[in-house]
């Protein structure tokens, strides 16, 4: 059995793309079930209205490749918004409850606890739920208001805001705290937040378009008038796979932010070290090897 995995620990940006993928590694079955459990009803339920979005938007383009009449056109379109509407609204909710369990998880896993069932990750969770619909209301507000003066201000106030769930949990801080907080963990650490998220945001990518290819071979299809024309059940079955897919392949993402949090707080607080000092002598205290830490 691997040892465990010591969270709170100084890491190069080498480093901490490893041990994401080490810790989702070791970690992977009751993850990856306190994600399916979790945010897999909300991005199942997308999924579904992303099928539909989906087979709408086909339906219009033969619609007007065919130059059927305005009524059924304009009634296409109203489908795909509404559907683009209710897609937004449950991606959103499972992208949220992915980003709280994988904080929950990381919290747990910190504590010392290696049995983590979905049973504890939901209990964990919904003590969150309320404060983080809040904050990403503001969150996403604050990064809109500061797009609105050009993009640079939003991304960089996306990329700082990325701490933002983590200190929430961990820390248990408001609004106000919470930012402040995530703009005195990230500074002089900005570039090397935006370059993780960036490289973990690509591989992720890559990998979700593995669960894309139901959908892709449902597109192209439907342009070249294979089979029946437009199949509703398929493409439905398309957008559920994507979608789930796409919020399980996001927590590589969220856990090399989990990271991040960490590498940020040891060397803005040097907690992980005053602790191992102060119990030094003990027999169950994890001994930290300064060398691994080292650029």
């Amino acid at each position: 059995m691997k040892p465990p995995i010591q969270l709170q620990q100084e890491r190069d940006f080498g480093q901490k793309i490893n041990v994401t993928f080490e810790f989702i590694i070791q970690n992977f079955k009751p993850l990856m079930l306190s994600l399916l459990y979790i945010a897999g009803p909300p991005a199942l339920i997308g999924g579904f209205f992303m099928g539909a979005y989906q087979s709408n938007m086909l339906s219009l383009q033969q619609q007007i490749l065919g130059s059927d009449d305005v009524d059924s056109s304009l009634s296409s379109i109203y489908s795909m918004g509404s559907s683009m509407l209710l897609l937004f609204i449950f991606l959103g909710a499972a992208g949220l409850a992915a980003t709280l369990v994988v904080n929950a998880y990381l919290i747990e896993y910190e504590k010392g606890s290696r049995d983590i069932t979905p049973e504890i990750m939901w209990n964990r969770v919904k003590e969150h739920i309320g404060k983080g619909v809040g904050f990403s209301i503001v969150m996403v507000a604050a990064v809109i208001v500061a797009t609105m003066f050009f993009l640079i201000p939003g991304i960089y106030v996306g990329v700082t805001l990325s701490l933002m769930y983590m200190v929430m949990m961990r820390e248990n801080l408001g609004l106000e705290a919470t930012f402040r907080r995530c703009f005195y963990l990230i500074n002089d650490k900005w570039w090397s937040t935006f370059g993780l998220l960036m490289i973990m945001g690509i591989i992720s990518g890559i990998i979700g378009y593995v669960f894309q290819i139901p959908t892709l071979i449902v597109t192209f299809s439907s342009i070249l008038q294979i089979g029946d024309g437009i199949n509703t059940f398929w493409t439905t079955v398309g957008g559920v796979i994507g979608t789930v897919g796409s919020v399980l392949v996001r927590s590589l993402v969220l856990v090399a932010v989990g990271f991040q949090y960490y590498n940020l707080v040891e060397r803005r607080d040097g907690s992980g070290i005053m602790g191992a000092i102060q119990d030094i002598g003990k027999n169950d205290t994890p001994r930290i090897d300064r060398r691994e830490e080292e650029f």
